[in-house]
């Protein structure tokens, strides 16, 4: 695997890349407290920060490769727990 100043861009790709690496260790944070547990409980906070993070640089990505950009999703508050579960095919 190539170092990241040698790629092309060096810290540009660097710079996009930060912020995917500080949501992985929150989240790999909330997955070590979770050990003894089947299931994963996420603040919602964290969760919507983190959809966040990957819808801009999502966005950033489609910017520079040219494409077109869809409308950003809302977050509608909601007093109850959710629970997210894969889409049924």
């Amino acid at each position: 695997m190539e170092k990241a100043s040698s790629l092309k861009g060096g810290s540009e790709v660097v710079r996009r890349v930060a912020p995917l690496k500080l949501m992985i260790g929150l989240l790999y944070r909330e997955l070590d407290a979770a050990k003894s547990d089947a299931a994963v409980s996420v603040d919602r906070a964290l969760f919507e920060s983190v959809l966040t993070t990957l819808e801009c640089v999502v966005e950033d990505v489609e910017t520079r490769a040219g494409g077109k950009l869809e409308e950003r999703r809302v977050v509608e508050p909601a007093t109850a727990s959710r629970i997210a579960a894969a889409p049924r095919v």
